[in-house]
């Protein structure tokens, strides 16, 4: 029997609709030769979760998400995936909804539970969702602001208080340097006391034996005297240098604070500087409440979906 014409077209344009159908249905994430089971969970939002995202096992993708679904009168979501079969998922398993990535696509993850039991087709998995996108980067950047602040607040008491710590710290170097100055005069005298002592007594009793030597002894007297009062003289002007060094320095850093030439006096007198920061956290602190609460104006995938984003915050 001969094959007409038109059976042919039929059949070429069964094979095409045919192969167009398994072409879809595999691009969604559909595999016709491979038998599936089919888990669901139940949210209260999946924060940009879509038909086709993958479903994942310790990082690995084994399935798709299949159908989502919203009770019309409760608003709670239902999410379907698909997994092989010969996949066996413990019961009281989670499904986690994850950031896949760093712009905020998303997939299911299913961590596996200890159960010695396995679930069925369409049995209900534990339902759990991850923070978002602009949570996360919510999360990390609130300590940093919470730092700046801390440290602005830091440099504006120790600039306030500067003058009197400095002069305070000043004072302290110099009452060290005096005590220590005593101390060696106190150590070089002590080290000569049994000396000085003997000399004394010597005399005492040269001058009882013979007192035609007492001008002797007073000349060798004065000569000790003379002695102690140079080595005093020696350390007293070597302090006094030091304070006049410390004096100088000390007048060099409070006008270098009172200019704006160095950092620290453009931090004292630049106000402006300050509200420039202080502004710049408040508007960063705004565009992160912002993509938390909108976040489909930075997330979503084509222009409808941030118009979306843009449509639900014109009509709030």
């Amino acid at each position: 029997m001969a094959i007409t014409k038109e059976f042919k077209v039929g059949i070429l344009a069964a094979i095409a609709i045919a192969i167009f159908a398994f072409g879809y249905n595999f691009m969604k994430g559909k595999d016709f030769f491979t038998s599936t089971n089919e888990y669901f969970g139940k949210y209260d939002k999946i924060d940009g979760l879509f038909k086709s995202n993958p479903v994942l096992i310790r990082g690995y993708k084994v399935g798709t998400v299949s159908s989502i679904d919203m009770n019309r009168e409760t608003l709670e979501l239902t999410v379907g995936i698909t997994v092989p079969n010969d996949i066996k998922i413990p019961s009281n398993s989670i499904m986690k909804i994850v950031n896949n990535d760093m712009i905020g696509s998303k997939a299911v993850e299913i961590i596996f539970s200890d159960s010695a039991d396995f679930a069925v087709t369409g049995d209900y998995l534990i339902a759990q969702q991850d923070q978002g996108i602009a949570q996360a980067v919510s999360g990390v950047l609130e300590p940093l602001t919470k730092s700046v602040s801390s440290v602005l607040g830091n440099i504006d008491t120790a600039i306030a208080g500067a003058d009197l710590e400095t002069t305070l710290r000043d004072a302290s170097v110099a009452l060290r340097s005096f005590k220590e100055t005593a101390d060696k005069l106190n150590n070089l005298l002590n080290g000569k006391d049994a000396q000085i002592t003997s000399i004394l007594v010597s005399v005492e009793s040269t001058t009882k034996g013979l007192s035609g030597l007492t001008p002797k002894i007073d000349g060798i007297l004065n000569e000790i005297d003379a002695t102690s009062k140079e080595l005093s003289a020696i350390e007293f002007e070597a302090l006094a240098s030091q304070v006049k060094n410390l004096a100088t320095e000390l007048e060099k850093t409070t006008a270098s604070i009172n200019s704006k030439d160095g950092t620290l006096g453009m931090l004292v007198n630049d106000k402006e500087m300050y509200n420039k920061l202080d502004g710049t956290i408040i508007k960063l602190k705004s565009l992160l409440e912002d993509i938390e609460k909108y976040p489909r104006r930075y997330t979503g995938i084509t222009e409808r979906q941030r118009k979306k984003g843009d449509k639900a915050k014109g009509e709030e």
